[in-house]
């Protein structure tokens, strides 16, 4: 939280910009006793929260103004986040030589930050659930969630649009937790530690908007038109985890590695993106659970979705991205299924990447929810199947396609064509039977509707089938119109 900033800061302007800034997201930002003196200004009982609700609470604090026009922060070692509700026990923030340092940047506020350590450090009861509705016993979960060589800024730039930044690097983040639920006889224990951690963050909120007033759609519509926006970006290392469950209903011991991996996010009045890719992934999961141990290990993933909005006159982007490569399991938990190894233990893979223009505006579904009238429908324009593919046991499914869509009778009407080649099925559909995961009248009924809308192909066990949509809604498979 911070305000507009001038050359040279003080101490007083700096803890006047947190009040003010607290009031727009409806925090009080208040001290029990403040004094000023040779330009150090020192807060004792620091309280940041709702109105007449426990907050965050900083046992004292020094604003430290400093020759080159900067403000050195300086904050207590007893930083505590009070309990609410039901819950009890304690939430603190601990840190190793955390150091801020508040200066002027671009007409607003930057402050930079770094730390050794900086942990959340938990220790709390809760309520538990109860299966026969008597009173069940607290369930007590603690932890300690930090990062190590912790550095970054955060910044609040006025203007048109309101813009706060936070950018975070850190060698790792760290976590360890545990649970322990008397009520459900379940307890668990979890690590995980994640390298070079690196994230940026970018909030734009319209200066005519308080963001505590955005509280209905058409709140929310104002905001995105005056341009109320959200992007992320962020990249990590390697990362390996445990968890441990004891449990009567379901033991856990898992061992998890994953590989580095990106991601971003991008939301504003245009444009809902989310993509994200990883180097890959290796689980190991001791028997409990299951009879025998089992391995999951995968090669590279990707991740994306992207859809317009608000609906314009011209239709906006939309796609959906889904990679999975080399996806396997060791030979002991194959054996649960086909001891017999009837069928091919292949690695699996998966793809999807499908993309095209639409008119979709997602404001108006959600105040139509709120409403209870009849939400907008969605208007494709086009379809474009780039990637269409499953390889499993075996078998093969590949596809392409792409279609333009008509909206002029009120519901899409598509035209274009569709290409799909399976390989392997008949196999596949074989080795089932031979492991009793599918009978012979399941696989009839399956060969049948394959027969149906599948030609043999030019390779042995090779099914392909051409599905065409044409003028007045007439859909051919294999030059057949539906239905056959």
């Amino acid at each position: 939280m911070s305000g507009t900033a001038h050359a040279a800061l003080t101490a007083d302007q700096v803890w006047q910009s947190w009040k003010d800034a607290g009031a727009l997201v409806g925090l009080t930002v208040s001290a029990a006793t403040e004094n000023n003196s040779g330009g150090v200004l020192t807060l004792n009982g620091v309280s940041i929260a709702p109105e007449g609700v426990a907050g965050i609470t900083i046992s004292d604090m020094t604003l430290t103004e400093q020759s080159d026009g900067s403000v050195a922060i300086a904050p207590g070692a007893d930083i505590g986040v009070a309990m609410s509700g039901d819950a009890e026990g304690s939430v603190k923030l601990t840190h190793d030589g955390l150091t801020i340092t508040a200066h002027e940047a671009e007409g607003g506020v930057a402050y930079d930050y770094a730390a050794a350590k900086l942990d959340v450090v938990y220790d709390t009861k809760y309520p538990g659930m109860s299966v026969d509705g008597s009173e069940a016993p607290k369930v007590a979960a603690s932890g300690t969630v930090g990062f190590t060589n912790l550095a970054g800024t955060y910044s609040d730039t006025p203007g048109a649009n309101r813009t706060f930044g936070l950018d975070i690097k850190a060698d790792s983040l760290d976590y360890t937790t545990t649970s322990d639920d008397p009520g459900m006889q379940m307890k668990q224990t979890s690590t995980s530690s994640t390298a070079g951690v690196d994230m940026s963050i970018d909030f734009a909120l319209p200066s005519t908007i308080a963001l505590a007033s955005i509280a209905t759609p058409a709140d929310f519509t104002t905001a995105l038109n005056e341009g109320l926006s959200f992007s992320l970006t962020a990249k990590q290392g390697e990362s390996s985890g445990t968890v441990k469950q004891e449990s009567a209903f379901m033991p856990m011991d898992l061992v998890m590695k994953a590989g580095g991996g990106e991601g971003s996010v991008l939301f504003n009045k245009d444009t809902f993106a989310m993509k994200s890719s990883a180097a890959g992934l290796d689980i190991e999961s001791a028997a409990g659970l299951t009879p025998v141990p089992v391995k999951v290990t995968s090669g590279p993933m990707q991740f994306g979705l992207t859809a317009p909005v608000i609906a314009t006159e011209a239709a906006g982007d939309y796609g959906f991205l889904l990679k999975l490569s080399q996806f396997s399991v060791n030979e002991e938990a194959w054996a649960m299924v086909d001891p017999q190894g009837a069928l091919k233990h292949d690695a699996a893979e998966i793809a999807i990447d499908i993309s095209g223009k639409a008119k979709i505006d997602l404001p108006a579904v959600m105040m139509a929810e709120e409403t209870g009238t009849t939400p907008p429908v969605p208007a494709p324009e086009s379809l474009n199947i780039t990637e269409l593919g499953l390889k499993v046991a075996g078998a093969a499914l590949a596809g392409t396609g792409a279609f333009t869509f008509d909206n002029s009778m009120g519901i899409p009407m598509p035209l274009g064509e569709a290409n799909v080649t399976v390989t392997g099925a008949n196999a596949l559909i074989d080795g089932l039977i031979k492991t009793g995961l599918l009978s012979e009248d399941d696989a009839m009924g399956a060969r049948m509707m394959m027969g149906m809308f599948m030609v043999p192909g030019a390779n042995a066990d090779e099914l392909t089938s051409k599905i065409e949509a044409k003028e007045g809604m007439q859909i051919l498979v294999n030059g057949q119109p539906l239905p056959m």
